[in-house]
């Protein structure tokens, strides 16, 4: 069980970030303390399922994404330098890139 929590944590955490929240507002907005908050993210304790439900709605997320833990964990900045970077390393490879890339976010 403290695997999963420590992976919820995490999850959780970099889902936050990237939603633009710090801790504090976060927590505000799923109404507990910015101290449970911490205790979550470190996998030291668990959510309810009303803060989860909570946690869900301000995310505007449905609750298996949070329990998704297959996740990079690189920020989304690094993984766009990092693609930049390997894009200009096979320039022949671009059409296709382009192609996939493409495809799917149609």
């Amino acid at each position: 069980m403290n695997d999963m929590k420590k992976l919820f944590g995490k999850r959780l955490k970099y889902i936050r970030e990237n939603n633009g929240y710090t801790q504090e507002k976060f927590a505000e907005k799923i109404d507990i303390s910015s101290r449970a908050l911490s205790s979550i993210e470190c996998g030291k304790s668990f959510v309810t399922s009303d803060t989860l439900a909570r946690i869900c709605t301000a995310l505007e997320i449905n609750p298996k994404v949070l329990f998704d833990f297959d996740f990079p964990s690189k920020s989304s900045e690094d993984m766009k330098e990092e693609l930049i970077s390997l894009i200009n390393k096979n320039e022949e490879h671009l059409t296709v890139i382009y192609r996939i890339v493409k495809s799917y976010l149609q």
